[in-house]
């Protein structure tokens, strides 16, 4: 670990170094950027963040919270609005034009276990989070003190387990996630599948599983393209120091039916 947030190109040739710890001992684990308003904002493993511009500028580094920032956003439709998680076991909120320490936020969104994630939908007004044992949530972003829908789902924490994190589909209100079966969690079943499990983002409902028998680990990170229409899941597992690679089902344009590449998946 080098302890840096940086741009590099495709050849892995760096371009600018926008953080910098100078310590075996601190680390950044988290990253956000807004295009339209050319900031740069990076969160570490004690708690700090930082926002820069584009240029490599730092505009401040806080202490925003007691522990590591696991996750950083910025809202796609108000890029001062700002979600931070963390192990913590909090969600915090932010306005970037008001931020002066590390009581400045705008609301605070407690947890029952830490936080591995906080994603904006991608329209902005709705924010999902994923804990470290097995609750994902979905907050109004005009209704932060409401309660949030919850949704039971089995992805406890392991140390050597990349934490996982659900994620939305761009085009529909879907969120997708990697499934740790547990046999603690209430619905679990005998040798149940180590699937990516598809959900209603308004009804909680489970609407697919996805199942490579050729690629049967966790898959801990699962993000769509910007059209919708492919999905990189990624997995840990390693043989002969060889990734197995990246499982890759597709929806069709029109609707959110599931094909698949390279095998049919069990649905």
């Amino acid at each position: 670990m080098e302890g840096t947030t940086r741009l590099q190109d495709f050849k892995g040739n760096t371009l600018r170094v926008f953080a910098s710890s100078d310590t075996c001992n601190v680390w950044f684990c988290s990253l956000d950027i807004s295009v339209k308003s050319r900031l740069v904002v990076t969160g570490d493993n004690v708690g700090h963040v930082i926002l820069l511009n584009m240029d490599g500028r730092e505009l401040w580094n806080l202490r925003m919270h007691k522990k590591k920032v696991t996750h950083v956003a910025l809202n796609p439709c108000c890029d001062w609005l700002l979600a931070t998680a963390s192990v913590d076991q909090t969600v915090k909120i932010w306005d970037l034009r008001q931020v002066r320490g590390k009581s400045s936020f705008l609301h605070s969104l407690p947890h029952r276990h830490p936080v591995n994630a906080a994603h904006f939908s991608p329209d902005g007004a709705q924010l999902l989070t994923t804990d470290q044992k097995s609750e994902i949530r979905v907050y109004s972003a005009c209704r932060w003190d409401c309660p949030p829908s919850l949704i039971p789902h089995p992805h406890r924490h392991f140390q050597h387990l990349t934490p996982i994190k659900a994620s939305w589909h761009p085009r529909y209100n879907l969120i997708v996630v990697g499934r740790y079966p547990d046999p603690n969690f209430k619905s679990c079943s005998p040798h149940e599948l180590r699937t990516i499990d598809v959900f209603d983002g308004s009804s909680g409902k489970i609407m697919y599983q996805l199942y490579d028998p050729e690629s049967s680990g966790i898959m801990s990170l699962n993000e769509f393209n910007p059209m919708g229409d492919t999905l990189a899941s990624v997995m840990g597992e390693c043989t002969l120091g060889q990734s197995s690679p990246p499982y890759s089902p597709r929806f069709s344009a029109g609707s959110p039916k599931l094909s698949a590449a390279p095998s049919t998946p069990r649905i």
